[in-house]
């Protein structure tokens, strides 16, 4: 008799014959077909079947149909009959998209969109698929595939953009088919229409026709919410809503989801009405069973006759069982049945998979290892983001192409403040996974590994604890900054390192209050500048060593109090430059030691005050400049001991004033020049002048005295070219006038008596050209030249 299925098998109709097939198909499904075959040998090789090709030629009243598949599983089992000789063999045949479930992995995507990644996955299978999508796909920064089968992978991301796929057969090979929109879907070849008869009509085999017709309606969410969040975005309301309730009561209800897996409102729009058609499309579905050997999930076809009427009109075929037995070749055998139960949806209503593949959810935190470009140490973004590798991408080279920027969390972060601490290349870091989605991965810590040690040698310095930085590029542990705390008790420190430089910054007060001593070392230059004023109390004894010289320049007023004991020693050069006033006060001792050249300039006023002995010692030349007013007080006595010669330039007066007592002056030699202009010497009493020798030379010589007591009212002398000798003479004038020229005299022993004035003389030389003396007061001039000796 005519068959009306035929199996294509590797091994050829003689060998394997159709026998019967239950199975299953629909959309968004793997189909799964359980052919039974037979055969009359009872010795096949299972190995020669397996994950070969199966075909199954149905004919129908036009051109036949196939449904083929792969041999995923073949089994013998048994006689057919007793009194046949043919075994029975079932073959189990699955889509290749089932090989997708034979594997499992993990896999890391970046800036692809769906589409691109179900095309990666499909190409290491070398199988044959076609793309009838009509939308527009976002691109992933970071989609993984985590610890699930290819199958599982793009399973769930076709179900969460709305994608599903159905297969188109031929002979020996069967195609997968995308699609996303109703209009991806062709009339049923040869059955564009198909009629309804009613279900207690008697239909025979032959009539291919619709002979059961269920229709079912359910109450399904009319609204439906998606929200998420943008880390790049905080202050975006991302929350998407798609309402469209069916004309049914209680159809507004509404549905909500969190992290709905988009970054921006657009990609919201398109998640919202996915997730509204998809729970939608289950509230109008139809059942019902055929004889129509076509029927085949994917295709469209019109229903009329319909004992309803509002149920003509077109269907999309959502699902359909398989039931083929051909009758047996056995004696007796019952005859063949084809019959086709099936589930439709209205072509009105879109369609969309049901999301039944689980989303795998990490179960914990996991370390990585963080990458960058070869030749880096460092390798962030503006937000601090680093990329690792997971220690189970075995497709990652530990470059900058092995993952997405990934967030690092920090001890705290706000707007402009905060920490930062940047992984760096190398380093193990731990990571979670924001709401278990292995797509949004975060650093949440580091650990240490015997490649990174920590920076103390534990667990020896156990009492440590602190932060050690690296310095890169090329750094080592010998280059870092640092600070180090030690608990240790007893040997308590806080210890601050700055391997280059160290800026501190205070916008108020700053207190040190050391308990113990401090010691400052500064190998280069230091500068301080104090805008209001600075105060230094010590309270014991202050050494300060300046081994190179020393400017200092105080432009106001300066104070320096010392209560106690000073000593300074300068070893080489120091220039003090005073602009403003100065004022200096020493309570106790006061020891200078000045080893090199002073230089000290005050340019204003400058005061000194010394409570106390001073001690100013200066080995070397000492050059004190002041530009302004000096004045120097002195309470007590002064004594100054030059061990050589003592010189002054005075570019004005010089006044020198005893107020209370004598002003004595001794030298071994004492020299008075006038350079220009006279010299005076006035005294309220007797001015004595006392020597060896006196002797005066001038050009013209004046005295004036008051008139003495007993004498004539004045006396003239006048002598020209005269020598006088006196011995033991005592001479009195009144009203005295001597005229000299070229006249000299001396006396040995001589006292003379002038109104007041007297003038003793061991030896006396007086050599005079034109000198005249009048004596009229207790004045007296000496108008040329007066020297002694």
């Amino acid at each position: 008799m005519d068959r009306v299925v035929k199996a294509h098998t590797p091994l050829g109709e003689e060998q394997l014959m159709f026998r019967s097939m239950n199975g299953t198909e629909g959309l968004s499904q793997l189909f799964e077909f359980e052919v039974d075959l037979l055969s009359p040998s009872a010795t096949i090789d299972m190995q020669s079947v397996l994950g070969k090709p199966l075909s199954l030629e149905i004919q129908t009243a036009g051109a036949p149909r196939f449904l083929s598949g792969q041999v995923v599983r073949f089994s013998m089992i048994g006689r057919e009959g007793r009194t046949s000789r043919h075994t029975v063999y079932r073959a189990t045949v699955r889509p290749w998209l089932w090989y997708l479930t034979r594997t499992s992995g993990y896999r890391i995507f970046q800036n692809k969109t769906v589409v691109e990644m179900l095309e990666e996955v499909f190409a290491d299978y070398n199988f044959a698929f076609e793309k009838k999508l009509t939308a527009s796909y976002r691109q992933w920064e970071h989609c993984a595939q985590y610890n699930e089968s290819d199958f599982a992978f793009v399973s769930r991301l076709m179900e969460l953009e709305g994608i599903y796929y159905y297969f188109k057969h031929e002979q020996n090979q069967h195609t997968l088919v995308l699609a996303d929109d109703i209009g991806a879907h062709d009339p049923m070849p040869g059955y564009e229409t198909i009629d309804c008869f009613a279900s207690d009509r008697d239909v025979t085999q032959d009539i291919e026709v619709i002979d059961d017709w269920r229709v079912t309606g359910e109450v399904r969410t009319g609204r439906y919410t998606v929200d998420d969040f943008n880390f790049s975005t905080p202050g975006s309301d991302l929350t998407t809503v798609r309402a469209q309730p069916q004309p049914h009561d209680h159809a507004d209800y509404e549905m909500y989801e969190w992290l709905g897996e988009f970054t921006n409102p657009g990609e919201g729009e398109h998640y919202a009405r996915v997730r509204l058609e998809e729970v939608q499309a289950l509230g109008d579905r139809s059942e019902g069973h055929a004889t129509v050997r076509g029927m085949a999930p994917g295709y469209k076809f019109t229903m009329r006759s319909s004992p309803r009427p509002d149920d003509n009109r077109e269907y999309l075929i959502v699902s359909v069982v398989y039931a083929l037995r051909e009758g047996g070749y056995a004696t007796g055998a019952e005859p063949g049945e084809y019959s086709f139960a099936f589930a439709v949806q209205p072509t009105s209503l879109p369609y969309r998979a049901p999301r039944v593949t689980d989303v795998p959810r990490t179960s914990g935190p996991q370390t990585a290892v963080v990458v960058g470009p070869e030749g880096e140490e460092i390798w962030t973004d503006q937000y601090g983001r680093v990329k690792v590798q997971f220690r189970w991408d075995r497709s990652g080279r530990r470059n900058e192409n092995c993952s997405c920027f990934v967030r690092v969390s920090q001890v705290f972060a706000g707007d402009g403040f905060g920490t930062v601490f940047t992984p760096r290349i190398g380093q193990e870091v731990i990571v979670d996974f924001i709401g278990g989605h292995a797509d949004r991965p975060i650093i949440t810590g580091r650990v240490y590994n015997p490649r990174h040690m920590p920076p103390f040698s534990l667990p020896g310095e156990d009492t440590k604890s602190g932060l050690v930085t690296r310095s890169t590029p090329g750094g080592s542990a010998a280059t870092a900054n640092s600070l180090v705390f030690e608990d240790k008790m007893g040997a308590e420190f806080v210890a601050l390192h700055a391997e280059r430089n160290l800026d501190v910054s205070v916008e108020a007060d700053e207190t040190h209050d050391t308990g113990g001593s401090r010691t400052t070392v500064i190998t280069g230059h230091e500068s301080a500048t104090y805008k209001s004023g600075e105060e230094r109390h010590i309270t014991e004894g202050a050494v300060e060593t300046i081994d190179g010289g020393e400017t200092r320049t105080v432009t106001g007023g300066a104070v320096e109090s010392v209560s106690g004991s000073e000593t300074r020693t300068i070893t080489e050069g120091a220039s003090e430059t005073v602009i403003g006033g100065q004022q200096r006060a020493v309570l106790g001792g006061k020891n200078q030691l000045i080893i090199g050249g002073v230089v000290e300039t005050n340019l204003g006023p400058f005061s000194e005050l010394t409570v106390g002995p001073v001690i100013d010692t200066t080995i070397g030349p000492v050059i004190e400049t002041v530009f302004g007013t000096s004045t120097r007080t002195v309470t007590s006595a002064t004594t100054d001991t030059l061990q050589s010669t003592l010189t002054e330039n005075i570019t004005g007066n010089h006044t020198s004033t005893v107020s209370g007592g004598d002003y004595i002056g001794k030298a071994k030699n004492i020299k008075i020049d006038a350079t220009a202009g006279n010299i005076d010497i006035t005294a309220p009493a007797t001015i004595t002048i006392q020597g060896t020798h006196l002797y005066l030379k001038h050009s013209a010589f004046q005295w004036d005295y008051a008139p003495v007591k007993g004498a004539s009212s004045w006396a003239s002398v006048v002598a020209n070219g005269a020598t006088s000798f006196s011995s033991g003479v005592s001479n009195s004038n009144l009203g005295l006038a001597l005229n000299f020229s070229g006249a000299g005299f001396e006396l040995f022993g001589a006292k003379e008596s002038l109104g007041g004035f007297t003038s003793t003389q061991a030896a006396f030389k007086e050599d005079n050209w034109g000198a005249d003396i009048n004596t009229f007061g207790l004045a007296s001039r000496i108008g040329m030249l007066f020297s002694f000796f």
